[in-house]
């Protein structure tokens, strides 16, 4: 090595302590920045060419070699799947806490309460069946009780609507961060292509992949350039600089999420499943077993009131207005026989013409509220409606508790990856004073130099 070669050490020094204050400036200056993963310099001893003839060579200086994220790619792929799970769980907890709402069971004004007090109607009347007052009291009873059905199918409907206006809004998300994805992938191939590194961009590209994570459940493909291809439900949604936008698709009265050649996505979490199924089964299916305890009702009670007698010894009349399979849900058929809203004494209370005070008929609709006759003959109406209000508790508590659950997951795998990708100031501090002693050793060992180099030349 020459003594000008020693110049050369000395300034690679420099650049080296120099880039490694800067580095840990910028981690400094985004410790508190969503996101942002600590940087660090690597730096290697320069190694030139072998060349014969040189022996003795304490080497050449410094170089770096890359300017590095400190990532810990398994804890932030963990921590992504584990957020996308919770997405899933709280969506179906909030779908089982409006329907809940709606139900409002337990309490006065859910239906169970409106399906006693209807049953407890028909009892008072088996002993007072000529009483106008109690007869009065039945039939507003009643319509209070198909007004409260038909109420609450609605407000399930309307629960249904708006969750269905969520999906396709956070379907075009889903787009949106697709096209993000790709569009920050093209600009850390172009960055990669000028040999500049993208820590920033990959920065961004995670912050959006932990965004789709949430939405949907997504595999992550990661190339050499530093570019992502990105699977949601099985299908590509963004490849390079391309992304393939899903859509809703409706069939047989669902809505299925597809990709951009109309192929099914195959959901695992995410928020968007947790939507799918409170659009397709959760609110349907406890609108069906409410339309099941509707037509049963109404289907036994009108033959019981068809054999029964009123006060004008009329025979053969439905208490409500028959089912009809028109496509109309049974619960909003669910109303009074026009001839018990116009005259009271139309209400069957007897088994027999010509004994008014005869109650026999109303107590056996009376005690239809415990008799198995849902579920093919398993199951009472009231065992019914309690058995779904019981489901719908469970479920409930089972999807919050599932959410608590993956929260807890997931707050301890961001905490381990942010001990490992996140800014410490204290030992940015202790890197800044080292580089800061380096930078002068290295300053001092040029001047030493110089002081030799002019030494030399004024003996020469």
């Amino acid at each position: 090595m020459t003594i000008f070669g020693s110049i050369e050490t000395g300034r690679s020094a420099l650049r080296a302590q120099m880039m490694g204050m800067a580095v840990s400036g910028q981690n400094v200056a985004n410790a508190n920045t969503p996101g942002y993963s600590r940087q660090r310099v690597e730096l290697a001893p320069a190694v030139p060419a072998l060349t014969t003839g040189l022996s003795l060579v304490p080497g050449y200086g410094v170089e770096i070699t890359a300017i590095t994220r400190v990532r810990s790619e398994f804890y932030h792929t963990q921590a992504m799947s584990s957020g996308s799970y919770l997405s899933y769980w709280e969506m179906r907890a909030e779908a089982f806490q409006g329907a809940e709402v709606i139900f409002m069971e337990p309490g006065e004004n859910g239906l169970s309460g409106y399906l006693n007090d209807f049953f407890d109607s028909w009892q008072e009347l088996s002993g007072s069946p000529e009483s106008a007052a109690v007869r009065m009291s039945l039939r507003e009873q009643a319509i209070s009780f198909t007004d409260a059905v038909q109420d609450t199918y609605l407000r399930l409907t309307d629960l249904q609507v708006g969750l269905k206006n969520e999906l396709a809004k956070r379907v075009q998300e889903v787009n949106q961060l697709a096209a993000e994805a790709a569009a920050i992938n093209e600009h850390i191939i172009f960055a990669g292509a000028l040999g500049e590194s993208p820590n920033a961009l990959l920065d961004q590209l995670d912050l959006v992949l932990e965004q789709l994570s949430g939405l949907v459940d997504i595999r992550v493909y990661r190339k050499n350039s530093g570019a992502v291809e990105i699977f949601a439900g099985g299908r590509l949604l963004v490849q390079d600089q391309q992304h393939y936008a899903l859509s809703l698709q409706a069939e047989g009265g669902q809505l299925n999420l597809v990709s951009s050649r109309g192929l099914p996505l195959e959901l695992r979490s995410g928020r968007l499943k947790g939507l799918l199924e409170a659009v397709n089964e959760i609110i349907p299916g406890l609108q069906e077993q409410l339309n099941e305890i509707v037509s049963c009702l109404v289907k036994e009670l009108n033959m019981l009131h068809c054999s029964g007698y009123g006060l004008d010894e009329e025979t053969g009349r439905n208490f409500f207005v028959e089912i009809d399979n028109n496509g109309v849900p049974p619960a909003l058929q669910f109303k009074l026989d026009e001839a018990v809203l116009d005259d009271i004494t139309a209400i069957a209370a007897s088994t027999a013409p010509g004994e008014p005070g005869n109650g026999k008929n109303a107590l056996q609709i009376a005690r239809l509220s415990s008799e198995n006759v849902l579920g093919g003959g398993s199951v009472s109406l009231m065992d019914g409606y309690r058995g779904l209000i019981s489901s719908l508790g469970v479920e409930g508590r089972e999807s919050r508790r599932m959410a608590e659950a993956f929260k807890e997951t997931t707050v301890q795998l961001q905490s381990r990856h942010q001990s490992v990708t996140g800014v410490n100031l204290d030992e940015e501090t202790l890197n800044m004073i080292q580089y800061g002693y380096a930078w002068q050793a290295a300053a001092s060992f040029i001047g030493y130099i110089d002081r030799m180099l002019e030494t030399l030349f004024r003996e020469l």
